[in-house]
């Protein structure tokens, strides 16, 4: 029932992807929700930590793009220093605004992933454009009023994408006990037990 919302992927946070892995597979372009995903719904600029990566991943030959359901007063408050392809009202999941980042910087689906922390918005945005997806756990509780009831539901999507992500890993029915969720990202760039 919830597989079609099922991300590629599950990290901690952003500085736990294997971005090197991710070159490998042909991955051009990195596609970053904002809020949650790379800083707390309250904060409105970047932290020093969390621009670095973002011009790390531009060093290493990736196109870095934001894409927000927010609005403009946020994303251009957010962007005023990374100067990132960046659109606000993304509409996610509707698929439109994700498809105009994609034709500007030209860059085909295949080629290009979604990164977010929300499983109905990031994760079936990415679905419909057959995107790489990469679900992040939420950085932070408080969230748009909006987004909180969707975290409700969000859950079970997310309590059936382990069962069958450890069942698959350990060879045993979807229906199998499940123990934990998955293990983070290794810092040296290897994926830990438990990440696909």
């Amino acid at each position: 029932m919830w597989q079609k919302f099922f991300p590629d992927y599950y990290y901690e946070s952003v500085f736990e992807i294997p971005y090197k892995e991710l070159k490998q597979k042909d991955i051009k372009a990195l596609i970053f929700d904002i809020d949650n995903t790379l800083v707390p719904y309250h904060v409105r600029r970047p932290p020093t930590k969390t621009a670095t990566l973002l011009a790390r991943l531009q060093k290493m030959g990736f196109k870095v793009c934001l894409l927000s359901n927010n609005g403009r007063n946020r994303m251009e408050t957010f962007n005023e220093h990374l100067k990132l392809p960046a659109f606000h009202f993304g509409l996610k999941p509707l698929p439109g605004k994700a498809k105009q980042i994609l034709k500007q910087i030209n860059v085909e689906p295949q080629h290009a992933a979604i990164i977010g922390d929300q499983v109905f918005a990031d994760v079936w945005c990415g679905k419909r454009l057959k995107l790489t997806t990469i679900l992040i756990k939420p950085i932070d509780k408080k969230d748009a009023v909006t987004v909180r009831v969707k975290r409700v539901f969000e859950k079970f999507v997310f309590k059936s994408y382990l069962k069958k992500k450890m069942a698959d890993e350990a060879g045993v029915p979807a229906s199998g006990k499940i123990n934990s969720g998955p293990e983070s990202q290794n810092t040296d760039g290897t994926i830990a037990p438990g990440n696909a």
